[in-house]
């Protein structure tokens, strides 16, 4: 039922990006109003259901950080971290330069 229908959800993934903590709390009462389960059961399957909801939220991300550091690098566009990298390596290069003026 109701169930089903989230945990389809959350196994595409697409519903998970979706569902917030109020989300899950809002099913998990309507489930027990409509006695598809107890209300002392309630809580602890609002909190399994929220960490499944995480999990595949964090999965998602990071699915999504990858697809688009891919997609950088086919247009050649350079990441933060490798514009980080880049910046590092040129304050230590002008820190050599300047040290080399201070000798001559």
């Amino acid at each position: 039922m109701m169930t089903d229908f989230i945990n389809k959800m959350i196994n595409l993934g697409f519903g998970a990006a979706l569902l917030t903590k109020e989300n899950v709390e809002e099913v998990i009462d309507e489930m027990v109003k409509k006695g598809e389960i107890k209300k002392d059961e309630a809580k602890a399957r609002a909190s399994d259901l929220f960490k499944k909801v995480l999990s595949s939220k964090q999965e998602i991300e990071s699915k999504i950080e990858k697809i688009v550091e891919n997609a950088l690098h086919k247009l050649d566009i350079p990441t933060r971290k490798e514009l980080q990298e880049m910046q590092k390596k040129l304050e230590e290069v002008i820190k050599r330069l300047e040290s080399r003026e201070d000798l001559t």
